[in-house]
């Protein structure tokens, strides 16, 4: 079985990301806790990058407007490719700077 979010990119890092989602988890699986791999796909400018990422903390976060709730969790950066990482640093040095539009953070808990 292969369970899927997406969400926004807040903060990115040498080390993390921290994203936006809808949920904190994905059917019965927490994003958040139990040293949980989550598999990220992370949409960049020149091209999309795949990370294992395990979330370490997180914050509700309410929308005074509307009744929609989110959250924001904080990961660390497991493991990447070194050919992800070329691409993830690049941007990091140069695409954050320019302020372009937040990358897309799509990822998956794989349960058999």
């Amino acid at each position: 079985m292969n369970l899927c979010v997406r969400g926004e990119t807040k903060d990115l890092s040498n080390t993390g990301v921290a994203f936006i989602v809808p949920s904190i988890r994905l059917r019965e699986y927490y994003l958040v806790g139990e040293n949980r791999v989550l598999e990220a796909e992370l949409n960049l400018p020149d091209g999309k990058v795949k990370m294992q990422i395990i979330g370490e903390r997180y914050e509700q976060l309410s929308d005074e407007h509307s009744s929609t709730t989110s959250y924001l969790i904080g990961a660390r950066i497991a493991e990447m490719s070194c050919g992800d990482r070329d691409v993830y640093e690049q941007f990091l040095r140069t695409g954050v700077r320019q302020k372009i539009n937040a990358p897309a953070l799509e990822f998956r808990v794989d349960k058999s």
